[in-house]
């Protein structure tokens, strides 16, 4: 016994003398020759608690350190991130509201063109070989009408170069070709072709008529008609369009103000880098194709996206967007400045907060390698007692049972750190099987098999596979009624339901996503045809839906994917799911999404309804309500079976012509709905259903109809005010009446004596009349004048009709009245 204990005494003493740390073995070896190795050892045998123990704590010092040092980066890099991402999703908003504000207007000028061309005097105007000035004249008066009610157009023009005669309505004149004021557009009259056409509108300045310098140009987008491609470019025909470039300027300037700061700018350019609009109209026809960002942007084979810039020393974020007609391109400058300041306050949270925790790191590492020191430190006294003083027979036992104790200690130490390790386990492999997903992580067929058995996959992912995507309904409503370690919790049992009746049926692996989404990694049988397959999965996502609903009161919906057969297509697979997911918003809740509904979707785009939406707008100007819901729901019809970007594409742009045509309403302090309209016109992404995007929008038509009936109503008594107003000031005046009133006010008398009839319940002469009896009945109480001079300072006359009103209204006669005025 005792020759055994001095063996693994020694054998462990040696162990931790060279600092290394593995398992205790059995050698054979004797009392002498453990004295003699103690005699040729080169250092004496001394205790290194000191060393072991800097060792130790440096370890935990330098852990502690790093995973500060990586946590805190980690939290600024995606904070900055986060607020890059926010900046560019508003920016893409605003700059596709301005795409369909071009589009608006781009339709708008058609049918202004339609018009002007189908007009019998554009004819006269361009065709008519005699000089008949009254015929022209006349023409010209009427073209000149049909263009004032557009205040979007600049001036028209009609050309024939081969009368040499040239009109225009922005003077009313006619001119030849030598002494025409825009001489730009007869240059481009000569040199137009096909391509030219094509890109329709051309961005111009033109001169001003009688400018007095070169220098008053206005800015102006060019439509031309020209009767034949055909003519000899010297005789052309064409009627040409000026449409004011101060349009879409004004209404970029609108949404650029709501967002922008310092040093941001929104500019659109054409195919050729040329500058087409901007909030300064110095940068009009600008040409920028030089700067580096505009070369990428023009390069770009994406019809939209972003990246950053340095313009003038300064970072700035690029965000641009594209449209097919005209080829534009919409960009926006934000300049890094705007969100950098948040991001560099959390960046100065973050250091005092890692400096707070890496002080008690410190403290707490000192602390736990004392601990984590002790035994070891005491079971190197004990071999030490046993290498100098072998003698002492008696404490073998007890070495022994120490020993005992320090390997239990040092097992228990273990069994708890493997707990550890098996409780990461779960968040490890579900980040593994994330970044598989999001196509963030490559592996070979070798280290895919080594991460599966590590992170304990039983699923063959080179098999047969299937997803299924699991996205909370009334997700907004889930965030505002439980905090972060709720909706966790919650998650989680969603998960372990779900997981529980699939289970069943199929092998498995949840994946939790980020905000609403959990996802499901199915083994599917090869030989399970597809059909099967999504008839089996729908009854047991209806049983896991009625469970959910049942004991955690919320609610699912559910896409499945088309089958995979490697987990190299599972990126591409889960971007297909997750686009199939949104047609949650046509499906409704609880839906169950398969790829056989996609193929029901037409891929056939559907043109916009704009007669249905026009048909809306002119109800809602005439305050009809139920006619406004019902062109609504007509406007949804036209849409019904297309495609999930279709519909909103459809639906963004009739918010945008509610904007153009009733924004002073929306903006209008007595509108209280409008995060209702913020949403619609650039988060409509965040409605789940189409019947909350039915409920929202007529909930807008009955606000906006609510205003506009509480702004007619404030009106009217307005107007009643002044007359009453009018009235007290000129009742002396003995023509005053209703006409007289009407005439001042610009208004119908008719109309105007019906409101204030509604409003008064007198008329307008009625009231005339009291106010002149109040004032006649003042005079006689409080004056010495006779009846002639009472009347007269009250614009009344001393007729029978008098007498009569006057006794009517006090009851008795005038001579009556004077009589007990005299009595009293």
């Amino acid at each position: 016994m005792h020759f055994s204990t001095n063996c693994i005494v020694f054998h462990i003493s040696r162990k931790l003398f060279e600092g290394l740390h593995h398992r205790v073995g059995e050698v054979t070896c004797t009392t002498n020759y453990l004295k003699e190795v103690n005699s040729r050892m080169p250092f004496p045998l001394k205790s290194p608690r000191k060393t072991l123990f800097a060792k130790m704590l440096f370890a935990l010092t330098v852990t502690v350190t790093l995973l500060i040092i990586g946590l805190s980066s980690l939290l600024y890099r995606n904070f900055f991130t986060a607020s890059l991402d926010n900046i560019n999703r508003m920016n893409t908003s605003i700059l596709s509201q301005t795409s369909y504000s071009m589009k608006y207007m781009d339709t708008l000028v058609s049918k202004f063109i339609n018009t002007v061309m189908m007009s019998p005097y554009t004819s006269v105007l361009l065709h008519n070989q005699e000089n008949d000035m009254v015929m022209l004249g006349n023409a010209l008066r009427n073209l000149d009408n049909l263009s004032l009610p557009h205040d979007y157009v600049h001036s028209v023009y009609t050309i024939n170069l081969t009368l040499d005669r040239i009109i225009s309505t922005e003077t009313g004149s006619f001119y030849t070709k030598e002494n025409f004021y825009d001489q730009g557009i007869i240059s481009l009259l000569q040199t137009v072709n096909k391509n030219s056409l094509a890109e329709m509108p051309i961005a111009r300045k033109i001169p001003k008529p009688q400018a007095a310098t070169d220098s008053e140009l206005a800015n102006v987008y060019t439509y031309i008609m020209l009767d034949s491609l055909d003519t000899n470019q010297k005789s052309r025909i064409a009627t040409v369009i000026n449409i004011k470039a101060s349009v879409l300027r004004d209404l970029i300037a609108s949404l650029n103000a709501k967002i922008a700061g310092s040093g941001n700018e929104i500019i659109v350019i054409d195919s050729n880098g040329t500058i087409v609009n901007h909030t300064s109209e110095s940068m009009f026809l600008h040409n920028a194709n030089q700067e580096s960002y505009i070369q990428t942007i023009l390069a770009a084979d994406q019809e939209s996206g972003s990246f950053k810039t340095n313009l003038n020393g300064q970072d700035y974020h690029v965000t641009f967007v594209s449209s097919d007609k005209p080829k534009w391109k919409f960009i926006s400058l934000t300049s890094y400045k705007t969100f950098i300041g948040a991001a560099d306050a959390t960046k100065t949270s973050t250091l005092w907060i890692c400096l707070t925790i890496l002080g008690l790191g410190l403290f707490f590492s000192f602390i736990l390698s004392r601990s984590l020191y002790i035994p070891v430190g005491r079971l190197v006294e004990t071999v030490r007692g046993h290498l100098t003083n072998p003698h002492h027979k008696d404490h073998s036992t007890n070495d022994i049972y120490f020993l005992q104790n320090v390997f239990k200690e040092m097992i228990t130490k273990n069994n708890e750190w493997e707990n550890k390790q098996r409780e990461q386990l779960a968040p490890l492999k579900n980040k593994w099987l994330q970044d598989m997903l999001l196509g963030i992580r490559y592996i070979d067929q070798e280290a895919l098999q080594v991460s599966q058995k590590e992170l304990g996959i039983h699923l063959n992912l080179n098999g047969p596979l299937r997803l299924l995507l699991l996205r909370l309904d009334n997700y907004r409503d889930f965030l505002d009624r439980y905090d972060e370690k709720d909706r966790w919790l919650l998650k989680f049992g969603i998960a372990n339901i779900v997981n529980e009746i699939i289970s069943e049926g199929y092998k498995l692996e949840n994946i939790y996503l980020e905000n609403n989404q959990l996802l499901l990694l199915l083994e599917i049988d090869s030989s399970e045809n597809i059909e099967t397959t999504e008839g089996t999965l729908r009854g047991l996502i209806e049983l896991a839906q009625h469970a959910v609903n049942q004991y955690l009161k919320l609610s699912f919906s559910a896409t499945l994917s088309s089958p995979v057969y490697s987990y190299f297509q599972l990126n591409e697979c889960y971007s297909n799911t997750l686009a199939l997911s949104s047609y949650r918003i046509i499906a409704g809740h609880s839906s169950f999404l398969t790829p056989t509904f996609r193929s029901s979707i037409k891929e056939t785009l559907i043109s916009f309804p704009e007669s249905k939406a026009k048909m809306l707008l002119d109800s809602l100007k005439l305050g009809h309500l139920d006619k406004a819901n019902e062109a609504y729901y007509d406007f949804i019809s036209q849409l019904s079976g297309t495609t999930y970007e279709n519909l909103l594409s459809s639906i963004m742009q009739l918010s945008f012509m509610l904007r153009t045509t009733f924004n002073v309403i929306l903006e209008n302090h007595e509108f209280q709905k409008p995060e209702l309209f913020q949403i619609v016109s650039r988060n409509i992404e965040q409605f789940e259903t189409i019947e909350e995007i039915h409920e929202t929008f007529l909930s807008i038509f009955s606000e906006i109809i609510r205003v506009m009936e509480q702004n007619k109503h404030n009106k009217h008594n307005s107007i009643i005010s002044r007359i009453i107003k009018v009235i007290e000031e000129q009742y002396r005046d003995n023509n005053l009446n209703l006409r007289l009133i009407s005439d001042e006010f610009q208004m119908s008398n008719v109309y105007l004596g019906k409101i204030f009839k509604e409003a008064t319940g007198k008329s307008v002469s009625e009231y005339i009349t009291d106010v002149r009896m109040n004032h006649v009945k003042q005079l006689l109480d409080n004056s010495n004048l006779s009846t002639k001079q009472i009347l007269d300072q009250c614009g009344l006359e001393e007729t029978n009709y008098f007498y009569t009103i006057f006794k009517k209204r006090f009851g008795v006669s005038l001579s009556q009245y004077k009589i007990e005025k005299n009595k009293t």
